[in-house]
């Protein structure tokens, strides 16, 4: 478990996070500048907070109040930075046996990570990935009580990316060990988080898990960081099983359940997939004018007016049908209740 509820002023910055996970891997999700690496080197004690606290399965780091501050060291923090920062002079087996408590574990994880032909070779000799895979393997090899990474994939390809994906799942669930990991990357967020905590200039405004965070922003702001794209202004009617609300047309829309009360002014976001390909669903039955439509190798994009706003609506191409191509066409959508979350305004 991991709890952090620190405050650090900076010359032009405040850092102030608090969150709370028990996810065995944690990400800090936000835009640059946002004070995720910030926070990282709070727990790994690079930074000293003017105050809070720092506490990784039960063990403070940091307690401003009981005047517990840990030196970096024997907070046993394992870090993977975005450059890798590996030793040029040291072979790969050399490298992560640097702070390795035996050679047994070195084998071990160069045999995990399957870079243990690699082991002779010095950094300048190897790829991108397999530099990534050696700076992993020598973080875990001091047997950390947590792991941070520090957007670890930005500068790797997509496919190489996925791979990797894997291979951190696999090394957690095997060590054991919490992760905690740093992404403005949407994929890497919800193919790899059990717990996101979501900073906007320094402050953490909301975290839980993947799907309740997606489906429930707290804010305009914060749901277009998560990948919302297309939002109508409303006015909730009534609560149930679902919500309705009020459009500028006058029409009324079924969407999804929130904490919401009639009379609340909100907005309906259309996700892209609110499509729905099944009429036993709860759906809306609402018309649109096609606007335009990209196509894609797997995916349709259709760009549609709805209450005089463009929206996106993705479609699987093989069953995208042709009328629906005709820019300027009326046509009728089916939208999933479950896909139109709603945000306040």
């Amino acid at each position: 478990m991991i709890e952090v509820k620190v405050e650090k002023r900076l010359k032009d910055f405040k850092l102030k996070v608090s969150f709370s996970s028990r996810a065995p891997i944690t990400a800090f999700f936000a835009p640059s500048g946002s004070g995720k690496s910030l926070t990282l080197q709070t727990i790994a004690g690079l930074i000293k907070p003017d105050k809070g606290r720092v506490e990784v399965n039960g063990k403070p780091f940091f307690d401003s109040e009981r005047g517990i501050d840990l030196p970096p060291q024997k907070r046993k923090v394992g870090y993977l930075f975005q450059d890798y920062a590996l030793f040029p002079h040291m072979t790969v087996f050399e490298n992560v046996a640097y702070g390795a408590r035996s050679r047994d574990k070195v084998y071990e994880l160069l045999k995990t990570l399957k870079i243990e032909k690699l082991k002779d070779k010095y950094p300048s000799q190897i790829s991108g990935g397999q530099k990534q895979r050696v700076a992993l393997a020598r973080a875990l090899a001091t047997e950390p009580e947590i792991l941070l990474l520090d957007e670890p994939f930005s500068a790797l390809d997509r496919s190489l990316k996925e791979e990797l994906y894997g291979e951190i799942r696999e090394v957690q669930e095997k060590f054991k060990v919490p992760v905690v990991l740093v992404t403005h990357d949407h994929e890497e967020l919800f193919e790899l988080a059990g717990w996101i905590v979501i900073l906007e200039e320094g402050r953490s405004v909301q975290e839980g898990r993947p799907q309740e965070l997606f489906f429930n922003p707290s804010s305009l702001k914060t749901a277009k960081l998560l990948g919302h794209r297309s939002f109508i202004e409303a006015t909730v009617v009534e609560v149930g099983k679902s919500s309705l609300v009020k459009l500028p047309s006058g029409k009324l829309l079924r969407c999804r359940k929130g904490e919401f009360r009639p009379g609340d002014r909100v907005f309906v976001s259309i996700l892209p997939n609110s499509l729905s390909l099944s009429l036993t669903d709860e759906v809306n039955r609402v018309k649109m004018v096609v606007r335009r439509v990209k196509k894609g190798m797997e995916i349709d994009k259709i760009f549609a007016l709805f209450e005089g706003k463009e929206v996106e609506l993705h479609l699987p191409s093989s069953l995208s049908p042709n009328f629906l191509f005709q820019e300027g066409r009326e046509s009728t959508f089916y939208l999933s209740v479950e896909h139109l979350p709603l945000i306040r305004r």
